[in-house]
């Protein structure tokens, strides 16, 4: 595709590569409003954007992205050098998780209904740790809805569920979905931590000092 356009006469070229410009800033700003919007796939994508035009920066948006729980953000911020007291190197060290959702999940697009439904029902049963997965499907873009997501996360976190407590704090902090309530997100985080999330713990210290 590439050679066939370097052998466009003078006046294509004029033509398609204005096009090809006013396409990629029309889907660019389409992806930071999704990322401002809380979006963690989004968040994702918009990071490597601003890391391509500086190749120097950790993107701010790349460690939100992993604080949500989106796995490719975790573990490509792993390959990156950060400092060593930041909420950066601290999700280097405690998403140990993101392995293993990427290793059984990782090159599925989306997910079937017929595994969706099998998830669903173990967490209809009261599975604190399937009803968070449906969360972490939706963070990582295979094929829940944010909706259906945010339903299950809360019974999660009711259910005293480690990562979904903290993940409903991380909600609550920077008021995606939800209204931003510091003092709500603290609370569900510093309970999250007492369940044993590590990150939380690191996050508090973090975040309190």
């Amino acid at each position: 595709m590439f050679v066939k356009l370097l052998k466009c006469t003078f006046f294509q070229k004029i033509i398609f590569f204005p096009f090809l410009f006013f396409v990629s800033m029309v889907f660019g700003s389409e992806v930071e409003q999704l990322a401002k919007e809380g979006n963690p796939a989004s968040q994702y994508a918009f990071a490597f954007e601003e890391m391509l035009l500086n190749p120097n920066i950790v993107s701010e948006w790349l460690i939100i992205s992993a604080l949500q729980g989106h796995y490719k953000a975790a573990h490509y911020l792993k390959k990156l050098p950060t400092q060593s007291n930041s909420i950066a190197e601290d999700l280097k060290s405690s998403n140990a998780d993101s392995g293993h959702f990427l290793h059984k999940f990782g090159s599925i697009k989306i997910l079937s209904k017929k595994d969706l439904n099998l998830i669903r029902e173990k967490g209809n049963n009261g599975d604190s740790y399937s009803q968070f997965l449906m969360w972490e499907l939706y963070v990582n873009d295979k094929g829940v809805s944010k909706a259906e997501a945010w339903t299950w996360l809360k019974q999660a976190a009711g259910n005293d569920h480690p990562r979904a407590n903290f993940s409903l704090g991380i909600l609550y902090y920077f008021g995606y979905i939800v209204p931003k309530e510091e003092k709500r997100a603290f609370t569900l985080i510093a309970k999250s931590s007492q369940l044993g999330c590590n990150l939380a713990t690191l996050f508090l210290k973090r975040k309190l000092k």
